[in-house]
């Protein structure tokens, strides 16, 4: 079970409403956290249907919004769980759909993954649609070594959107091995086609 934010449109209301000079505005914090995004639901199923979580895995999902893979690596029985993000609201919505699934302790820590802190690095990060601007694609290879403990894995999932197409492409030439699934679906009676990136660090 997950629980969603009602309205949207409101917090998006309510960002603008702040004005243009605001630090919220200047630096988009659109409120995509507040949907449950197809990506976030392919890169979970992914988790069901691999080996990737044993007991000894620590897990730290970034920009987690409302946490399905986190709390899906939890349900699976990871060690630790760490969910991530820049806003305060997601993690509250996190917080509360753990609690929704699982009795187990989890953290929830605020964290701009464009400054990532190595003490929540993990055997397995989960990054669930998190290439959708430009800006945050040189940020994106340091938070993945940042925050991955030595011999683990990154899992990063992305729609096929045009604007990411180069930065997976260039993830080999950054010292990535890529493995690639693509996990097909329906999410609000529309079709979805996702890939799902099994990165480790060369």
């Amino acid at each position: 079970r997950i629980d969603q934010h009602g309205d949207v449109d409101a917090l998006f209301d309510e960002l603008l409403s702040k004005g243009e000079e605001s630090e919220a505005v200047q630096d988009e914090r659109i409120p995509y956290w507040a949907d449950l995004w197809p990506s976030a639901i392919a890169m979970s199923l992914h988790l069901l249907r691999s080996e990737l979580i044993t007991p000894a895995t620590t897990v730290t999902e970034i920009g987690c919004g409302l946490g399905l893979p986190g709390i899906v690596a939890g349900m699976l029985g990871a060690k630790e769980v760490i969910f991530s993000d820049y806003l305060e609201e997601a993690l509250v919505f996190a917080r509360r759909n753990w609690a929704l699934n699982n009795s187990s302790a989890a953290r929830f820590e605020r964290m701009d993954w464009r400054e990532p802190n190595p003490a929540f690095a993990a055997d397995l990060l989960l990054a669930s649609d998190v290439a959708y601007e430009q800006r945050f694609f040189d940020h994106l290879p340091q938070a993945f070594r940042a925050l991955t403990r030595p011999g683990g894995r990154i899992l990063f999932s992305e729609p096929g959107r045009g604007v990411a197409k180069d930065f997976l492409a260039g993830l080999p030439g950054r010292g990535f091995e890529v493995k690639t699934t693509m996990v097909t679906g329906e999410w609000n009676n529309l079709p979805y086609e996702v890939g799902v990136y099994e990165l480790r660090i060369d």
